[in-house]
């Protein structure tokens, strides 16, 4: 994350207190599906996830199943 990536929240709105709070939460979502993907846990996509959200959640895991085979 850069300063104009901070820039562009500050300019959303967001505090310096929220920007530390949205990127305390990004990074415990990566840490979290990271260890997720090393013990290879199946993902539990909710039924009325839109097709958007479903695309962001699995198209990782799917590229990390074809490159493993």
């Amino acid at each position: 994350m850069t300063n104009a990536d901070s820039q562009i929240l500050r300019d959303a709105g967001f505090s310096d207190r929220e920007i530390v709070d949205i990127t305390l939460a990004a990074a415990a979502r990566n840490y979290l599906s990271r260890i997720l993907q090393a013990l290879a846990v199946d993902v539990d996509v909710p039924p009325k996830l839109s097709e958007s959200m479903r695309t962001a959640l699995l198209d990782p895991l799917d590229s990390r199943e074809a490159a493993t085979g």
